[in-house]
Protein backbone atom coordinates (compact mmCIF):
# COMPACT_ATOMS: atom_id res chain seq x y z
CA UNK A 1 0.00 0.00 0.00
CA UNK A 2 1.48 3.32 -1.00
CA UNK A 3 1.52 6.44 1.15
CA UNK A 4 -1.04 8.32 -1.00
CA UNK A 5 -3.79 5.76 -0.46
CA UNK A 6 -3.27 5.40 3.30
CA UNK A 7 -4.88 8.76 4.27
CA UNK A 8 -7.72 8.02 1.88
CA UNK A 9 -8.31 4.65 3.55
CA UNK A 10 -8.34 6.27 7.00
CA UNK A 11 -10.87 8.86 5.78
CA UNK A 12 -13.00 6.10 4.27
CA UNK A 13 -13.01 4.11 7.51
CA UNK A 14 -14.00 7.21 9.48
CA UNK A 15 -16.93 8.16 7.21
CA UNK A 16 -17.98 4.50 7.02
CA UNK A 17 -18.24 4.30 10.81
CA UNK A 18 -20.16 7.59 10.97
CA UNK A 19 -22.51 6.45 8.18
CA UNK A 20 -23.24 3.14 9.90
CA UNK A 21 -23.71 4.85 13.26
CA UNK A 22 -26.24 7.29 11.79
CA UNK A 23 -27.90 4.48 9.80
CA UNK A 24 -28.52 2.41 12.92
CA UNK A 25 -29.52 5.52 14.87
CA UNK A 26 -32.19 6.18 12.26
CA UNK A 27 -33.42 2.58 12.50
CA UNK A 28 -33.52 2.91 16.29
CA UNK A 29 -35.50 6.18 16.05
CA UNK A 30 -37.99 4.45 13.78
CA UNK A 31 -38.30 1.61 16.27
CA UNK A 32 -38.74 4.12 19.10
CA UNK A 33 -41.47 5.91 17.15
CA UNK A 34 -43.27 2.67 16.36
CA UNK A 35 -43.12 1.40 19.95
CA UNK A 36 -43.88 4.56 21.92
CA UNK A 37 -45.86 6.63 19.42
CA UNK A 38 -47.47 3.84 17.40
CA UNK A 39 -50.60 1.72 17.73
CA UNK A 40 -51.48 -0.69 20.55
CA UNK A 41 -50.27 -4.29 20.39
CA UNK A 42 -46.78 -5.65 19.81
CA UNK A 43 -47.65 -7.18 16.42
CA UNK A 44 -49.01 -3.86 15.13
CA UNK A 45 -45.90 -2.04 16.35
CA UNK A 46 -43.60 -4.57 14.68
CA UNK A 47 -45.50 -4.39 11.38
CA UNK A 48 -45.43 -0.57 11.52
CA UNK A 49 -41.67 -0.57 12.14
CA UNK A 50 -41.08 -3.01 9.28
CA UNK A 51 -43.14 -0.85 6.93
CA UNK A 52 -41.45 2.37 7.97
CA UNK A 53 -37.92 1.00 7.84
CA UNK A 54 -38.29 -1.31 4.83
CA UNK A 55 -36.41 1.08 2.55
CA UNK A 56 -33.41 1.09 4.85
CA UNK A 57 -33.54 -2.63 5.51
CA UNK A 58 -33.19 -3.39 1.79
CA UNK A 59 -29.56 -2.29 1.73
CA UNK A 60 -28.36 -3.39 5.17
CA UNK A 61 -26.28 -6.31 3.89
CA UNK A 62 -24.43 -4.27 1.28
CA UNK A 63 -23.95 -1.35 3.62
CA UNK A 64 -22.33 -3.52 6.28
CA UNK A 65 -20.13 -5.06 3.59
CA UNK A 66 -19.09 -1.57 2.44
CA UNK A 67 -20.38 -1.81 -1.13
CA UNK A 68 -20.23 1.38 -3.17
CA UNK A 69 -23.70 0.87 -4.66
CA UNK A 70 -25.22 0.50 -1.22
CA UNK A 71 -23.87 3.91 -0.21
CA UNK A 72 -25.36 5.41 -3.37
CA UNK A 73 -28.72 3.73 -2.79
CA UNK A 74 -28.66 4.88 0.82
CA UNK A 75 -28.47 8.47 -0.38
CA UNK A 76 -31.51 7.99 -2.64
CA UNK A 77 -33.50 6.27 0.10
CA UNK A 78 -32.60 8.93 2.65
CA UNK A 79 -34.11 11.60 0.40
CA UNK A 80 -37.55 10.05 0.94
CA UNK A 81 -37.11 10.00 4.72
CA UNK A 82 -35.81 13.58 4.60
CA UNK A 83 -39.00 14.76 2.90
CA UNK A 84 -41.19 13.07 5.52
CA UNK A 85 -39.17 14.53 8.42
CA UNK A 86 -39.23 18.04 6.96
CA UNK A 87 -42.98 17.80 6.41
CA UNK A 88 -43.51 16.67 10.00
CA UNK A 89 -41.28 19.35 11.50
CA UNK A 90 -42.79 22.19 9.48
CA UNK A 91 -46.35 21.05 10.17
CA UNK A 92 -45.94 21.85 13.84
CA UNK A 93 -45.02 18.41 15.09
CA UNK A 94 -48.38 16.67 15.24
CA UNK A 95 -50.31 16.75 18.51
CA UNK A 96 -47.88 19.04 20.25
CA UNK A 97 -46.03 16.14 21.86
CA UNK A 98 -42.48 17.15 22.65
CA UNK A 99 -41.38 13.49 22.49
CA UNK A 100 -42.49 13.26 18.87
CA UNK A 101 -40.74 16.52 18.01
CA UNK A 102 -37.44 15.41 19.59
CA UNK A 103 -37.80 12.05 17.87
CA UNK A 104 -38.03 13.80 14.50
CA UNK A 105 -35.17 16.20 15.26
CA UNK A 106 -32.85 13.29 16.11
CA UNK A 107 -34.02 11.42 13.01
CA UNK A 108 -33.44 14.50 10.82
CA UNK A 109 -29.94 14.93 12.22
CA UNK A 110 -29.15 11.27 11.54
CA UNK A 111 -30.52 11.57 8.00
CA UNK A 112 -28.48 14.65 7.11
CA UNK A 113 -25.24 13.34 8.59
CA UNK A 114 -25.75 9.90 7.06
CA UNK A 115 -26.47 11.42 3.65
CA UNK A 116 -23.31 13.54 3.69
CA UNK A 117 -21.05 10.77 4.93
CA UNK A 118 -22.56 8.21 2.53
CA UNK A 119 -21.71 10.50 -0.38
CA UNK A 120 -18.13 10.79 0.82
CA UNK A 121 -17.91 7.04 1.51
CA UNK A 122 -19.17 6.21 -1.97
CA UNK A 123 -16.35 8.30 -3.44
CA UNK A 124 -13.64 6.91 -1.15
CA UNK A 125 -14.67 3.23 -1.25
CA UNK A 126 -11.59 1.19 -2.14
CA UNK A 127 -11.89 -0.80 -5.34
CA UNK A 128 -11.37 -4.49 -4.66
Amino acid sequence: MNQASKPSLVKYQLVRVITLLCYFTLLAMMLFGAVFLGPEGIAAKLVLWLLISSGLLLIIKGLIAGKRRSYIWLCYILLMYFVFCVQFLFSGGGNGESTAAWHEIVAMTAIVISFCTAIIASRLTPIN
